[in-house]
This record gives C-alpha cells, structure tokens and sequence, in this order.
C-alpha cells in the first residue's frame, strides 16, 4: 500500500510502479486471507461450525465497514487540510491514507508473530 501511495504521489499516473505496488498489495492480500479465513475455522469444534463461519463472515464484513471509515474519514480530513492551504494535490491525502494501510498491515503481522511464539 505504501507503494501505491509513493507510485502517485507526485499526481501523475503512477506508470510501471503502479501496477508494480498493486500487484505487490494483491499478492499480500492473497496471502494472508486465505490462510487465515482457511485456518480459523479449522480449529472449531464440528458442532459449532456453523456458528463460527456465521461469526467469521461478520467480522471480516465488520473489519472492512471500519476500514473504509476509518481510512477513508483519514484520508478525506488530509485532504480538507492540504486543500486549505492550496500548496498539496489529493496525491499527497493518498499516500498518508496508503501509509497507515501499510503500518496496519505490519501491525497486523508483528501481532500475529506473537500470538503464533505464545
């Protein structure tokens, strides 16, 4: 993500970077939510299964809602602020809200080294 936010930064098109990050934040994606959405349920008791993929499915649902609130509101607010000032385009808004992507994302895997180490 913050290789999407570094690849438009400057307001142009983003050329070969672009498609370069994207791919990068796909491959990441790929990686971590099909493990995850695989692994979770595989610990579950087969009496609650049904229970735990209804629960699964909610939290992944809620997890997105709050995720493009919360960036979204962050990226809109830079957006607000630059804009008062007329010196930053909405290039500059993007790479703030890629960038906490990016820090979320990297909180999200050292959490889950240490959840795994335990």
């Amino acid at each position: 993500m913050a290789g999407v936010g570094l690849a438009l930064r400057d307001g142009g098109d983003g050329g070969a970077p672009l498609f370069a990050a994207f791919a990068g934040a796909g491959a990441g994606l790929a990686l971590a939510f099909s493990p995850t959405l695989t692994r979770a349920p595989a610990t579950v008791r087969p009496e609650d299964a049904a229970d735990a993929s209804g629960l699964l499915a909610t939290v992944t649902q809620l997890g997105r809602l709050i995720g493009v609130a919360a960036f979204g509101t962050l990226f809109l607010n830079r957006l607000e602020s630059l804009g008062a000032s007329g010196a930053y385009t909405s290039a500059e808004a993007l790479l703030a809200g890629m960038d906490a992507l990016a820090l979320t994302a990297v909180a999200g895997a050292v959490s889950g080294l240490v959840r795994r180490r335990r």
